[in-house]
C-alpha cells in the first residue's frame, strides 16, 4: 500500500527520536556515575547528529513521496486541523530543540541549566508525539483494516524507543567510546521493550487473523509471500535475537554492543515494512 520512501520515513522518524530521547535519559543517569559521564561525553554530540540527520532524512523522505511541498505548508498552517497537522508541529518543535542543544555542544549558543533541561524536555515531548501519531494515524485509515487497530501506536512507540536505545549502543564503536556504562544502563530497559513490542505484535496478529477484513492481509504476513521478511528479519533477527544476546550477555564489547543494535534497528525497519506493505 505504502512505497518505500514512507517506509524509510517512519523508520528513520521513529529511531531519531529514540535516539534522542535514549540520550536524554543517560545525560540523567550520567549524573550519578562518572563512568557514564566519560562513555557519553563521546557519544552525546554524535548522538544529536544522528538523531537530528536520521529525522531530517526522513522528513525529506516524506516530502519527495508527496511530490507537492505545499501539502506540507497547508498542514502546518492548521495546527489543530488533524493527526497530521500535530505530527508535523512536533517534528518542527523536535528539530528546533535538537538544533538549539547541538549549537550548546558546540559551544556556539549559551543556556543555563534550566533552559537546558527545558530544551531537553520540549524535545523528549515532541518526539513522543512524532512516535504516537504516525501509527496512530495509520490506524486512522479505514480502507486499511489491518492497521486498523490502537496496537500500532503501541507497536511504533515500542520500536522507535528501541531503535533509539540500538542506536546508542552502536555508537561507542564508532566514536572509540567505553560501551559497558552504556549497555548497563539500556540493556535492560531494551529487553523490556523488546519483550512488549514481542506480547503487543502477537496480540496485534492474533486479532488480525480473526477478523474477517484484515485476515488476508495477515495470513500473507503470517504465511504468505512476506512470511520471510515477517518471521525472519523482524520477529527472530530483530526481536527474539537481540533480546537474547542482552539477556546472555554481561559485559559485551563495543562490537557486541553494535551487533545488538543493528538486530534492532533491522527489526525496527521490518516492522514498519511489514505492516506497510502487507495491507
Amino acid at each position: 500500500m505504502f512505497g518505500p520512501l514512507i517506509v524509510i520515513y517512519l523508520f528513520l522518524a521513529g529511531a531519531g527520536c529514540g535516539t534522542f530521547v535514549a540520550a536524554v535519559y543517560l545525560s540523567q543517569r550520567a549524573r550519578s556515575s562518572a563512568a557514564l559521564r566519560r562513555s557519553l561525553g563521546r557519544v552525546a554530540l554524535p548522538s544529536l547528529v544522528v538523531s537530528c540527520g536520521m529525522v531530517a532524512v526522513g522528513a525529506a523522505c516524506l516530502m519527495l513521496d508527496l511530490g507537492r511541498p505545499e501539502l506540507a505548508l497547508d498542514v502546518l498552517a492548521n495546527p489543530a486541523g488533524s493527526v497530521l497537522s500535530v505530527g508535523a508541529w512536533a517534528l518542527v518543535a523536535f528539530m528546533a530543540a535538537v538544533a538549539a542543544l547541538l549549537t550548546c555542544n558546540l559551544r556556539v549558543l549559551g543556556l543555563g541549566r534550566g533552559a537546558v533541561l527545558a530544551v531537553k524536555a520540549l524535545g523528549c515531548a515532541s518526539a513522543l508525539v512524532v512516535m504516537v501519531y504516525s501509527g496512530l494515524f495509520l490506524s486512522t485509515i479505514w480502507t486499511l483494516p489491518l492497521l486498523a487497530s490502537p496496537l500500532v501506536p503501541v507497536l511504533f512507540t515500542c520500536s522507535s524507543l528501541s531503535c533509539g536505545a540500538a542506536v546508542m549502543l552502536v555508537l561507542p564503536l564508532l566514536c572509540d567510546a567505553d560501551p559497558q556504562p552504556l549497555f548497563a544502563r539500556l540493556s535492560r530497559i531494551d529487553g523490556a521493550l523488546l519483550a512488549l513490542e514481542a506480547v503487543v505484535l502477537t496480540a496485534f496478529m492474533v486479532a488480525a487473523a480473526g477478523d474477517v477484513l484484515s485476515s488476508a492481509a495477515a495470513q500473507r504476513l503470517l504465511t504468505g509471500d512476506m512470511a520471510p521478511a515477517f518471521w525472519g528479519a523482524l520477529a527472530a533477527v530483530g526481536i527474539a535475537a537481540p533480546f537474547a544476546l542482552e539477556a546472555a550477555l554481561r559485559r559485551p564489547d563495543a562490537r557486541a554492543c553494535a551487533c545488538i543494535g543493528v538486530l534492532v534497528l533491522i527489526g525496527g525497519f521490518f516492522l514498519r515494512y511489514c505492516l506497510c506493505t502487507a495491507p
